[in-house]
């Protein structure tokens, strides 16, 4: 269902009031443009409840025209955006715009966002309500004409963007709008491209009806309305004392129709205004904001006129009040326009926002000398300080320190003539605050704002934090939004037009963990602050035992090998608490292991655990003989790596991913310290495991986004992940060698591995090549179902090894001679051969056989597979004198 209508006097906020009331469910978003604002009064009566509603809440006005004292503004910037607009002309006006989900609202008319547009005059509005999905003709043209303003109108980058993601909404949800003629309802005019005047269909019409506060002083726009429409008959509304007009040239206007002047009560200011004529039994009308004024009416907004908006409908019944005296044209008499000199501000800052990448300011033009920025948190006189400058002749401008949004912002300027110029003020924007409401707000989240010093150091806020983490992990799992954090989900709603820019998003990331696990929580999962662990004692008094006539110079010397105070803060957990960390960090981990969580939602809790983790083992939190951290490590790295990972994670910014994987880089790169991905050990084993599953992952990681967890080892049994170690692993599982895992170990333990036409040669420094040709046979033979040849060699001796499941042939030099065995599982090559001694050697197959009598059955079968004929394979065995 759609609905149109007039009406005389109505305000945006009761259509507010009424959305509440009538229960149309969530506001998405809320628009209101006027000429004149006054925020402190929106601030009052329309922000909140459109906040309270959940609307993504703009206002755009006239640069120039603002109301208000900066000092009185307490939520522009925080809770919506203030967009100061420029043009030519004046930017003029008025909408009030309400999207939710099924349902709009709007109403184009002639009320300012003012006390006296909104609630004193007498305005003249058109409201459109549409519900159920249902769409409008005047919706779909408003949808056209916020897609083009940004072209033409001059506004800051975020406030265009915003304007065409609201025309984006309502073009997907009006675009088979009809598109019939007037009789069809009405429709929306604007003056953006050509003027107001030439869209108005031609007369000749039996009767002119008009009124507006303000005719321009030459007259133009009368005259040019009566020769558009060549009435018959003319009746123009004026309010003595308020109108602003001279009689003479009004008079000049009319004098070829039969024109007469109704003079209207002044009990209120008559503000809106109107067009209307008749042809036949059909009246018709223009409403809006266009006075009847030359830049109003006749002139686009593209060759300096204003920017005007207004509807053009059918209208049965009489705009112009049937009250008041009537008097004939000639006995009008008087002038009521002020002398105006319209001087355009030298300076105009159109806004500014904060992101994660700094403060960003956006001037209407660029100025030939730079461009002072000053910020202040409130607008106070005594509370600026200068921030930078804008180099002269640029529009835009960004700095690295970003201000707290909703801070007060200003531009000054040295003007040609030597003055100083300086712009109105604006607010300072942060879409993460303004963001609309959603899901989000009321998703999981901790109950309790922890910090680590806490947690580490009271028994009792870490249980708390233990039952808080499940319960937390138990809403995630059960969310109605699986694979979308609540920064996510707020911007992927069905429906709604995604609000933020990259950076944007990820700030509106962050901001809902912050939500979900708090301020320091956060910050510290995502790497974002420094962390917060308690730090070492350090005594408050520094003796130095300096002495003799080099005392001096001494002491500057070991000053400068001093690190700089602040930097690589190393955590810290007292003795008599590292028990008690052990096993919260055990039970921590134990939480995101089982059941399986999801796999993007539960994110920032396991980067926090994962971070809460590293800095316990760089602490030195577990014993020297205490290996129990490599089951959590090998734990943690499967909650961060989850089944499915890949696919989810594709809905959460990439700087989140980028984090998940440096984070795994680290995690991986300490649970594979003293432990090899080729061995057969406890650890080898558990580390393999952890490898295959993350290795996709690490390769993508990045090692400067997880910096902070490279922490140096001041602690006593400190376990840390190194720069180089982690860079070395990430290019390990970059390496598209399947054997790049048995080549980084060997290099590891001081052995080169050249492989040459099928033949492994391993060279080093040992003394019995027999039990390193078995171990590299066997890890080499875990990455391939084929025969593996190694030769093991050091100095004058080395040691020959054919191997394929479950024969092995051994030719150790300088014996001639073949020996054959069989090893079947448990047992492995290096297991058998780890002694070196090869009589002790079980499952001999046959007897030793002499190099000269050929090749035995076993490597016979085994040549044939690779390739190399036995001439070949002993020649390159013995070429070397061997």
């Amino acid at each position: 269902m759609s609905v149109a209508q007039h009406t005389r006097f109505a305000s945006p906020v009761t259509l507010l009031h009424e959305w509440h009331e009538q229960g149309d469910g969530a506001l998405h978003e809320a628009l209101f443009m006027g000429f004149t604002v006054d925020l402190p009064f929106l601030e009052k009566v329309a922000i909140p409840l459109a906040r309270g509603l959940g609307a993504r809440t703009a206002v755009i006005s006239d640069a120039a025209q603002s109301l208000h004292d900066p000092v009185d503004v307490r939520m522009a910037g925080r809770s919506y955006l203030h967009g100061p607009a420029t043009c030519r002309g004046a930017f003029h006006p008025k909408v009030a715009l309400l999207i939710g989900e099924e349902t709009c609202r709007v109403a184009v008319g002639s009320g300012n966002p003012t006390l006296s547009g909104w609630g004193a005059n007498d305005e003249l509005w058109t409201v459109v309500e549409t519900e159920h999905g249902a769409s409008h003709p005047v919706l779909a043209d408003l949808a056209d004409w916020l897609d083009e303003l940004p072209a033409v109108v001059h506004l800051a980058p975020w406030s265009a963007a915003h304007l065409r993601e609201i025309a984006a909404l309502l073009t997907e949800r009006h675009i088979n709008a009809p598109s019939g003629d007037s009789d069809a309802g009405p429709r929306l005019l604007h003056n953006l491209h050509r003027g107001l005047l030439d869209q108005l269909p031609p007369g000749p019409v039996d009767e002119l009806h008009a009124y507006a506060p303000f005719v321009d002083a030459t007259g133009d726009a009368l005259r040019k309305l009566v020769d558009r429409l060549a009435p018959r008959r003319t009746t123009l509304g004026l309010q003595p004392r308020w109108s602003s007009y001279d009689a003479e040239t009004v008079k000049a206007a009319l004098k070829d129709s039969s024109a007469e002047i109704r003079l209207l009560d002044e009990t209120r200011m008559r503000h809106g205004k109107f067009i209307q004529w008749q042809q036949g039994d059909r009246r018709y009308a223009l409403t809006g904001s266009p006075n009847l004024t030359r830049p109003a009416l006749c002139t686009s907004t593209r060759e300096g006129g204003n920017c005007e908006l207004a509807v053009f409908a059918t209208e049965p019944s009489p705009l112009l009040p049937d009250e008041g005296r009537v008097t004939p044209l000639g006995s009008l008499t008087g002038r009521t326009i002020r002398p105006f000199t319209a001087t355009a501000p030298t300076l105009v800052l159109l806004g500014a926002k904060v992101d994660s990448d700094g403060l960003h300011v956006s001037l209407d033009q660029g100025c030939p000398t730079p461009v002072l920025i000053s910020t202040s948190p409130d607008g106070s006189p005594g509370s600026w300080t200068e921030i930078g400058s804008v180099p002269a002749g640029r529009r835009a401008w960004s700095f690295p320190l970003p201000e707290m949004p909703g801070a007060a912002v200003r531009a000054t300027c040295v003007r040609p003539d030597g003055g100083t110029a300086e712009s109105a003020v604006v607010f300072v924007y942060s879409p993460v605050h303004c963001a609309r409401r959603g899901d989000a707000d009321s998703g999981p989240s901790l109950k309790y704002d922890y910090t680590a010093q806490a947690l580490f150091a009271d028994e009792r806020t870490a249980r708390r934090f233990e039952a808080d983490l499940l319960r937390l992990r138990e809403l995630i799992a059960g969310s109605s939004a699986p694979g979308g954090s609540a920064a996510t989900s707020t911007m992927s709603s069905p429906g709604v037009v995604s609000a933020v820019s990259a950076v944007d998003r990820w700030d509106a990331y962050l901001a809902d963990c912050r939500r979900m696990l708090g301020e320091r929580l956060t910050d510290l999962a995502f790497g974002t602050s420094q962390f917060d662990l308690p730090q070492a004692p350090t005594s408050p008094w520094v003796v130095s035992a300096v002495t003799g006539a080099d005392a001096d110079e001494s002491y500057e010397d070991d000053t400068e090998d001093e690190e700089p105070a602040g930097e690589d803060l190393t955590p810290y957990v007292a003795p008599e608490q590292r028990v008690i960390c052990r096993n919260w960090a055990r039970r921590w981990v134990g939480t995101l292991a089982a059941p399986k969580p999801q796999p993007v939602s539960g994110l920032p809790m396991r980067l926090l655990v994962a971070n809460l983790y590293v800095q316990l083992l760089a602490a030195g939190v577990w014993d020297e003989d205490d290996d129990s951290w490599r089951t959590g490590l090998g734990d943690l790295l499967t909650a961060l790596t989850p089944e499915g990972e890949a696919a989810a994670d594709e809905q959460a910014p990439p700087e989140s991913r980028r984090r998940l994987e440096a984070v795994t880089a680290v995690v991986m790169t300490l649970l594979s310290q003293d432990a090899v991905f080729t061995g057969g050990g406890e650890h080898d084993v558990r580390a393999a495991h952890a490898w295959r599953r993350s290795k996709a992952v690490i390769a993508r990681a990045e090692p400067d986004r997880a910096q902070d967890l490279m922490i140096a080892p001041r602690q006593a049994l400190a376990r840390v992940a190194s720069w180089s170690e982690v860079e070395r692993l990430i290019g390990l599982a970059q390496e598209a060698d399947p054997y790049a895992e048995v080549i980084a170990e060997l290099s590891a333990a001081g052995l080169s591995a050249v492989y040459d036409d099928g033949l492994w040669e391993i060279e080093g420094s040992f003394g019995n090549p027999v039990p390193v040709a078995a171990r590299v046979a066997d890890r080499l033979g875990r990455h391939t179902s084929d025969a593996v040849l190694v030769r093991a060699r050091s100095r004058d001796r080395w040691t020959f090894v054919a191997w394929a499941k479950p024969r092995l042939v051994l030719l150790n030099s300088p014996a001639r001679v073949w020996r054959t065995y069989e090893i079947r599982p448990p047992a492995t090559p290096e297991s058998r051969f780890g002694g070196g001694d090869l009589s002790a050697v079980p499952g001999r197959v046959g007897a030793p056989a002499p190099l000269r009598t050929g090749p035995p059955e076993a490597l016979r079968t085994i040549l044939t597979e690779v390739g190399i004929p036995y001439p070949e394979l002993v020649r390159r065995l013995f070429s070397d004198g061997g």
